[in-house]
């Protein structure tokens, strides 16, 4: 049995109306499956062919191409990646530690032991420190070359520095940043002093003795002179 439907919606049997009885004809008549420009009215597009405003989906629209929004802008499709932003090449041997190495160390590949401070009197009465081929800071701070714990009189950082000169083979005192003296022989030391051997040194309230191990007989570049 033929239906269809007119414009306003109402369907009827064709077969006995040739026009819908409900609207005495009025609006267009609708052939139930027929093709032309009405099938597919009310459904719903896939949204990768909807165009808003009515423009025409981009070309391979669903087939892996860039979609278009709501905003009228264009997607990137879902197996689209960035090109990540390249990164600059550091130039080989360029890179810096940040940190000074010793020069005797840089020479030799060694920081060797060049000499000895040995507390005679304070806090660390009997105690030994280590010096090396280098400007050794001291001070009583746990990150110091030389750490003398125990008398609160020595500056935490830098209250002096003993010095290998590597070229010379000499030792030097060098007052640091504290606001007590430093002392050798009783004197107060302002400018970097030369040290002798079993100086002693005088920092706050202890007293350390100068023990050279390179000095006139021996440094670890030439090694030891065997007296005659």
């Amino acid at each position: 049995m033929p239906f269809v439907e007119c414009g306003n919606g109402h369907v009827f049997d064709n077969s006995q109306n040739a026009t819908c009885p409900y609207c005495n004809g009025g609006g267009a008549r609708i052939n139930f499956g027929a093709p032309g420009p009405q099938q597919g009215i009310g459904k719903t597009m896939p949204g990768s062919m909807y165009a808003p405003g009515g423009a025409s989906p981009a070309p391979g629209a669903g087939m892996g191409a860039p979609a278009i929004n709501q905003v009228g802008s264009t997607m990137a499709p879902s197996n689209y990646k960035a090109a990540q932003a390249a990164q600059p090449v550091q130039a080989s041997g360029s890179k810096d530690s940040g940190k000074t190495v010793a020069v005797f160390k840089k020479k030799t590949n060694i920081e060797p032991v060049v000499g000895w401070l040995v507390c005679i009197d304070g806090a660390s009465k009997g105690k030994d420190y280590r010096i090396l081929a280098k400007n050794n800071s001291l001070g009583r701070g746990e990150n110091m070359d030389i750490c003398i714990t125990g008398d609160t009189s020595i500056s935490r950082e830098n209250h002096a520095r003993i010095g290998y000169d590597e070229k010379n083979n000499a030792f030097h005192l060098i007052p640091g940043e504290s606001m007590n003296n430093v002392y050798i022989k009783g004197q107060p030391v302002y400018t970097p002093t030369k040290l002798e051997p079993y100086n002693v040194i005088e920092i706050g309230e202890t007293k350390l003795l100068f023990v050279p191990l390179c000095y006139e007989r021996f440094n670890w570049q030439i090694g030891f002179e065997v007296e005659e």
